[in-house]
């Protein structure tokens, strides 16, 4: 039993945290760089280094020190210099530094930055990322520019960029010392991760070049050759849904993730998918393994890493990530057969992945449930697996956290089994009774897992039992799971929460009369439907949420294509499935007191959803309030700034203190 004697966490300690990401192992092998995380409170930001270490985990060196966010560390083929992003020059640019140390010097100058780059094979210019545009006026010069926005398509804004004021992301040549930067593509959609072929000829990339591109939700594999603008689409169509391109070794082909469900949002498996050089059709090579290829995990205390299909170096093998029960892990794909075996193991999450250049080790970041994550290296063959980094160990050395605890139970409607875990407060007394707080995941088509929740420890620290499940729509469990929910929001998926609540009260330690609820996203909409169908919970806490479909379908960003996909048809064609669906339309029975958390840039589930729902119940004469966040997205609890991550867990917390 975890001891009482040290501290509990609470919300404000979210600045003590440290995330490492995206490791690279050096052409020689012989060192990893990654990027170390940290969150400011004193900036009420995050900044961000490039750090070093040896393969054996003996020495760690911090190679840039700006005040900064510095990210995306990528060696040169030859090993002497590294290249990466900052904004330590206003907008993000890559610079330079030698891999031996010293002043780093800015390599690009696009007048709207660089999103992301990959090194040439022969060390001399970089793809880039950017939304600048070849000959465009700098933005000194636009000073009597209008700022009324004409909208034209209807893809226009987008949730974390905003508004694309027709601005879309291109593939430029930057050359990495000196020179002028020539732009390659010029659709009038975005493009998205460049990779070069081993010869240096081509750069594969993602676009939709469909002539449906404004409405549908099409990701399709192209080519460019690197010295001139000649294009050629690899794999495409209106249903495409590839991503992450990655060469073999010989150039012959291309290894891609994805699947013909283009606009479905995670709810059908993702596959490795053998592609020519020269296009054609492609050879599914994991169509009978049943696991989708991919990490939808959810964590709030994680940073993203560029994942991508990893090639071994005799071309035989491909690495990737498997989501299975909760647990993420490297597999290796065979190329000549097809099968699909696990490399590493263990109740964690592997979120980043490298192979060295010898190919004879990987590097990866872990997390688990009590960890944020840490650097590993092991064996390809996942053997003599050690630890590299250990970031967090002395900060939470000092706290009182305890484990996940897992358990199965079989849903309320039909007897499908529901993984699901509690989480249970420091130096817990069985013999005591304690509140609950449901938590549901965001999606539908994510899971909880074997990560770090900083927002279930500080509320398992406040007193709180924590369950939180992975019901039918989650991934990790196979296709048939993550697609049950199709058309049946709230009515396949309840069952199956509250199956986990019940299962929980009755192992003894829980007040049933003392029962919240919360969640985000989808989360939220479970949230509103849960309370509009059941007054067991004493009070709730809906975040992003979403109350009614049918506006949702023209207000958010994904709404027309996500909406299509998981209603089976548009706003008015299925009109009563909408509303049926909706939780608006059950507000009358909401008696549940309700605080609604929402940002006021958040595109994905718009402001309005949470503002009719408020103004509803506030006519009802319901115990309802409404917190609004400024400046901040959909994303606020994983990247918002972070005094607002501290608030609305601090307004969440209060507000079950109160009716808890």
């Amino acid at each position: 039993m975890t001891t009482t004697s040290l501290r509990r966490l609470t919300s404000a300690d979210l600045y003590g945290f440290r995330l490492v990401s995206d490791p690279q192992f050096a052409p020689d092998s012989s060192r990893v760089a990654s990027v170390v995380t940290t969150i400011e409170q004193d900036k009420n930001d995050y900044r961000s280094s490039i750090y070093v270490t040896t393969a054996d985990g003996a020495d760690t060196r911090r190679l840039t020190r700006a005040d900064a966010k510095d990210s995306q560390p990528r060696w040169s083929p030859d090993g002497k210099h590294l290249a990466f992003l900052s904004n330590r020059a206003d907008k993000p640019q890559i610079w330079l530094i030698r891999a031996d140390g010293g002043e780093a010097w800015q390599a690009s100058e696009l007048s709207e930055g660089v999103s992301s780059f990959a090194w040439s094979p022969d060390g001399q210019s970089f793809v880039v990322l950017s939304m600048a545009v070849e000959g465009e006026a700098k933005p000194d010069d636009d000073k009597d520019k209008s700022d009324v926005r004409h909208i034209t398509r209807a893809r226009y804004r987008f949730d974390g960029v905003g508004y694309f004021d027709d601005k879309r992301q291109h593939l430029w040549l930057v050359p990495a010392f000196g020179g002028a930067a020539r732009q390659l593509t010029n659709a009038d959609v975005s493009d998205a991760e460049p990779t070069w072929s081993p010869n240096g000829h081509d750069i594969a990339f993602i676009s939709n070049r469909t002539d449906g591109r404004e409405l549908n939700a099409a990701s399709e594999v192209w080519s460019v050759v690197a010295t001139g603008t000649e294009e050629r689409c690899l794999l495409g169509g209106d249903s495409a849904n590839f991503h992450t391109p990655s060469w073999s070794p010989d150039g012959s082909q291309l290894a891609v993730l994805g699947n013909w469900h283009a606009g479905a949002w995670g709810a059908y498996d993702t596959h490795v998918w053998l592609l020519s050089a020269a296009g054609g059709e492609p050879t599914n090579l994991t169509a009978g393994f049943g696991l989708s290829i991919d990490d939808s995990t959810n964590s709030d205390i994680f940073a993203g890493s560029d994942v991508r299909p990893v090639w071994t170096p005799d071309g035989q093998s491909i690495l990737v990530l498997v989501g299975d029960a909760g647990a993420v892990n490297v597999h290796a794909v065979s190329i000549a057969s097809g099968d699909v075996s696990r490399v590493t193991g263990g109740q964690r999450r592997i979120s980043a992945l490298t192979i060295s250049g010898d190919g004879t080790r990987i590097a990866y970041v872990a997390a688990t449930a009590t960890n944020p994550g840490d650097i590993f290296v092991a064996d390809l063959d996942g053997g003599n697996e050690h630890q590299l980094t250990h970031l967090n160990r002395d900060f939470l050395s000092g706290f009182a956290l305890t484990e996940p605890e897992e358990f199965r139970v079989p849903s309320l409607s039909d007897g499908a089994e529901i993984h699901a875990w509690v989480l249970k407060p420091p130096g817990f007394d069985p013999t005591r009774k304690f509140p609950l707080i449901l938590q549901i995941h965001g999606g539908p088509h994510t899971m909880y897992g074997h990560a770090f929740m900083h927002e279930f420890h500080a509320m398992a620290a406040a007193g709180y039992v924590v369950v939180f499940p992975n019901p039918r729509g989650s991934t990790g469990y196979g296709e048939d799971f993550a697609r049950c929910t199709q058309a049946a929001w709230g009515e396949k998926d309840m069952p199956d929460v509250m199956a986990a609540v019940d299962w929980v009260i009755a192992q003894g330690y829980v007040d049933e009369h003392r029962l919240g609820v919360t969640g985000g996203s989808y989360g939220g909409f479970m949230t509103n439907w849960i309370i509009g169908h059941t007054d067991r919970f004493r009070a709730a806490v809906t975040q992003r949420c979403l109350s009614n479909l049918h506006s949702f379908y023209g207000t958010s960003d994904i709404g027309f294509g996500f909406g299509e996909y998981q209603f089976d048809g548009n706003a008015w064609e299925q009109h009563e499935r909408y509303m049926r669906l909706s939780p608006i339309t059950y507000v009358q029975n909401m008696k549940t007191p309700l605080l609604i958390i929402q940002q006021e840039e958040d595109y994905r589930t718009p402001m309005e959803q949470a503002e009719q729902l408020f103004i509803s119940l506030k006519k009802l004469g319901r115990e309802v309030e409404f917190v609004r966040f400024p400046g901040e997205g959909h994303n606020l609890s994983r990247t918002g700034q972070p005094k607002h991550r501290v608030e609305r867990l601090d307004f969440m917390l209060n507000w079950f203190d109160k009716h808890l």
